[in-house]
Formats: structure tokens, C-alpha cells, sequence
């Protein structure tokens, strides 16, 4: 049923919040929009009103996870902080980030099995500009003698994974009613998943002298 009593910007929310879900469920070639529309409750020309195409809004599904942890770790990388603080900020923006957006970690790993098949060039240069902060953290941790000769890409791609799959196994063990076969299957806090890495990635990072 349309609700009418809507603003066009609830009802848009409304659209992303669903599409969001189908996408994270099915993926990009199996999402129906008029699934998408029946679980915002607009019809199919509202939904297009707000976005043009499925395309436009899987793209904005994804956009949205990369500006705020965009404008976040460029905010730290930019700071005066030392490194090893920056990098701890960092995790805990993408992971923060993830948490609040429990669709980004099963869409991004079906885009990363699929060779990134359906991302645009600027969303691939918004994922990149994630991985510039980083870079720019572990520069300066090395300046300051604090991290060792360290390939920041390398390390953004261990640090980064890790993420995603905690957050993919996290939606396993809640939605799954039998765990049987899984080692310790309790979801984890993601707090102490945080800290975790954090420790982890100081420890790979740390100078020996």
C-alpha cells in the first residue's frame, strides 16, 4: 500500500532504506525494483521519480558508505594527531561507519567477487580516496619512526577485508537459526572487534628497533 502522506524526502529515504536491503540480500542482477517499491511502499513511478534506473540507486547505496567514511578518514588524516592515534580513529570510522549500514559489508563483497561489475569510475575513485587516508597515516607514522617500512596499500588491503567479513558473519549468525559447525558462534561486539584490530594493526605497523 503507497503511503501518501509522505514527504518526497521520506518517501526517497524510503526507497534507498529498501533498495538497500534488496541489493544486501539478492544482489545487484537478482534485486527486483518492484520488490524495492512494495518494501518502501511507493509505487514503481515514485521510486523513479527519485532515481532513474536500479543502476543509479545500487550506485547510491554504495556512494553513501563511501562519503561519510570519505569526509571521516580524511578528517583524521588531516589532523594533528600522531599516527598511531590516527590509524586508531581510522578503524574505528570504517567499522563505525559499517555498523550503522549493515547492507555495505554483503553488497561490497559481492562487488569485490564480481570484479566490481557494476561501480562507475567516480565511485571507484571514492573508494580510493579511503585508501589515500590511510596512506597518508602510515607516511606520517613512518616520518615520525613510529611504523616500519610498510606498503600502505598491502596493509589497507589486510585491515580492510577483515572488516567486511566480520560484518558478513555477524548477519549469518543472527539470521541463521541453526550455527551448528561454526566455532564459537555467537555475533561479536563491535566494540571489542574494534580494539581488536586496532591492536592487530599497530602491532603489523610497529617499528622494531
Amino acid at each position: 500500500m503507497v503511503n501518501k502522506r509522505r514527504t518526497p524526502g521520506e518517501s526517497q529515504a524510503a526507497v534507498f532504506r529498501a533498495a538497500a536491503q534488496e541489493f544486501a540480500e539478492r544482489g545487484f542482477e537478482a534485486a527486483r525494483v518492484d520488490r524495492i517499491a512494495a518494501r518502501a511502499r511507493v509505487n514503481k513511478a515514485m521510486l523513479y521519480y527519485h532515481y532513474r534506473s536500479k543502476l543509479e540507486l545500487y550506485i547510491e547505496v554504495l556512494r553513501d558508505m563511501l562519503r561519510a567514511v570519505g569526509v571521516r578518514t580524511r578528517a583524521i588524516a588531516d589532523g594533528s594527531a600522531p599516527a598511531d592515534a590516527k590509524l586508531d580513529a581510522w578503524i574505528a570510522a570504517i567499522v563505525e561507519e559499517a555498523a550503522a549500514r549493515p547492507w555495505f559489508p554483503p553488497i561490497m563483497l559481492r562487488e569485490l567477487a564480481s570484479g566490481a561489475a557494476h561501480i562507475d569510475d567516480a565511485t571507484l575513485g571514492m573508494m580510493n580516496a579511503v585508501f589515500l587516508t590511510v596512506r597518508d597515516v602510515i607516511t606520517q607514522g613512518q616520518r615520525e619512526g613510529t611504523f616500519r617500512d610498510a606498503d600502505p596499500l598491502l596493509t589497507y588491503l589486510m585491515i580492510l577485508p577483515s572488516i567486511l567479513i566480520f560484518f558478513a558473519r555477524q548477519r549469518v549468525i543472527v539470521q541463521r537459526k541453526s550455527v551448528h559447525g561454526l566455532a564459537a558462534a555467537a555475533p561479536r561486539d563491535v566494540d571489542e572487534f574494534i580494539r581488536h584490530v586496532q591492536t592487530s594493526a599497530r602491532a603489523m605497523l610497529r617499528r622494531h628497533t
